[in-house]
């Protein structure tokens, strides 16, 4: 029975936890924040990038386009600021949203393998209140303290096909797995007098789900491309026993890529979401809204750095963040810009980008500020 107590105060927590009021923040509400699976390439033009960007995992198909085997890294730290009524807090977060290796498999064929995170829940609150200890009514100030950390990550296996650049398509298999370690904490001041306690508890999820993706060239200068995820059945456990289930969000996404003028191309994307599949996870309620993604951006030729040509990029995206604050909706806008640079004889590559975000829920503002470094090798 501990064990489920425990089960319990940790699902309440994932659903109260991120108190704005108490150094939280409105982009972690419910199970996290989605990262959106993007390369810092895609990334830096607002997305619209990425269902062309064999880095990105938001379609299978972009593998075909990758013309080397390849393994790519990425790291991005986000700085985020919340302000309220009554004031404002700073937390930094440290991710590293996404790890692939790519394959080519004779002339057509090619094999990715992936590891993401899709939804990121790593925060600390902190909250002070009075309370009263023992018979005689002593009035001790206390720290409430709740800790979480973990997320859900997207496992892929992707095959993509392709006899030439005017056609692509690829399919994918995704596992879902993660973890979120909570802890509960009531800290006081005078350790002589009172002894403070804690409450651990780890919450296990697994869910499968599969994607196809369509890459269409008709001319040189214009591209599309159409994707979809279908989720399956999503668990939450506490060690064996289950304690909630939901459904992975379904996703869907059109692109479109003009490459008309000389060293250019400008992109757009529009993608819907329903994380409102995962409101049934738990009988704590988690508010969990189907929202729209849709950027736009521009990549470009630079100027030359040690003879080399460096890739400049700029964009824009607007979302709504799955989970909402107090039954109100969080929208996401954020302006992105960076640089891509080719390294040892083209056999690999930096790429870098910067965002600026701006999530806004009834009163409470937030600002984030995320930085993406991307390093591809090729053997």
């Amino acid at each position: 029975m501990r064990s489920l107590s425990i089960a319990a105060v940790a699902l309440i927590s994932i659903s109260a936890a991120s108190r704005v009021d108490a150094q939280g923040a409105i982009s972690l509400e419910g199970l996290g924040y989605p990262t959106g699976q993007f390369s810092a390439r895609a990334e830096a033009t607002g997305g619209g990038l990425a269902d062309f960007d064999a880095l990105s995992l938001t379609t299978p198909a972009s593998l075909a386009g990758v013309g080397s085997a390849s393994l790519f890294l990425q790291y991005s730290p986000e700085f985020r600021k919340v302000t309220t009524s009554s004031g404002s807090a700073s937390t930094t977060t440290a991710r590293f949203p996404l790890v692939e290796g790519v394959l080519p498999m004779g002339e057509n064929w090619t094999l990715g393998l992936s590891s993401s995170t899709f939804l990121d829940r790593s925060l600390e609150t902190s909250l002070k209140r009075l309370e009263v200890v023992g018979a005689a009514t002593d009035t001790v100030t206390t720290t409430e303290r709740n800790q979480v950390l973990g997320a859900i990550n997207d496992i892929r296996l992707g095959l993509a096909w392709s006899k030439s650049p005017v056609f692509r398509i690829g399919v994918g298999g995704h596992v879902f797995a993660g973890s979120n370690r909570i802890t509960l904490s009531q800290l006081f001041p005078d350790s002589s007098e009172f002894i403070s306690n804690a409450q651990a508890g780890r919450i296990s999820y697994a869910g499968f789900a599969a994607s196809l993706g369509i890459e269409f060239h008709p001319v040189r200068s214009i591209g599309f491309a159409l994707s979809g995820r279908k989720g399956g059945d999503l668990r939450a456990e506490s060690g064996d026993t289950l304690i909630g289930s939901g459904r992975i969000p379904d996703h869907y996404s059109a692109s479109v890529i003009y490459e008309g003028i000389p060293g250019a191309a400008i992109s757009a994307r529009v993608a819907h979401d329903s994380w409102s599949s995962l409101g049934s996870l738990s009988a704590t309620g988690i508010q969990a809204f189907d929202g729209w993604d849709t950027g736009a951006g521009i990549e470009a030729s630079g100027p030359r750095l040690f003879s080399r040509i460096v890739t400049v990029r700029v964009g824009a995206r607007v979302r709504t963040l799955p989970f909402g604050y107090n039954g109100e909706k969080v929208s996401e806008k954020s302006v992105a810009a960076g640089f891509g640079v080719p390294l040892t004889r083209q056999r690999a590559s930096f790429e870098f980008s910067a965002q600026r975000a701006s999530r806004t829920a009834a009163d409470i503002k937030e600002r984030g500020f995320i930085l993406s470094f991307g390093l591809r090798v090729s053997p």
